[in-house]
């Protein structure tokens, strides 16, 4: 349903369309990974997806083979 607002002027407003770009806007998220030799690396993901995809993120990035033996921990 989109709502629409007459302005003076003549001028319209669509609430809907303006929603949607506002929520467009904040769909990624930027997570600082601290990592086993104190660095630390910022990864931007989606703020809907799973933590695997953080997690894949960062073994791409570190180049792992062996994603067994790693994992992720909040702090």
């Amino acid at each position: 349903m989109t709502s629409r607002f007459r302005l003076p002027a003549g001028r319209t407003y669509n609430v809907r369309a303006s929603e949607l770009a506002r929520d467009r806007q904040h769909t990624e998220v930027v997570c600082n990974i601290l990592l086993l030799d104190n660095t630390v690396q910022a990864f931007k993901v989606n703020k809907h997806d799973q933590g695997q995809v953080l997690l894949d993120v960062v073994f791409k990035h570190l180049d792992l083979t062996e994603q067994d033996y790693f994992g992720l921990q909040l702090a």
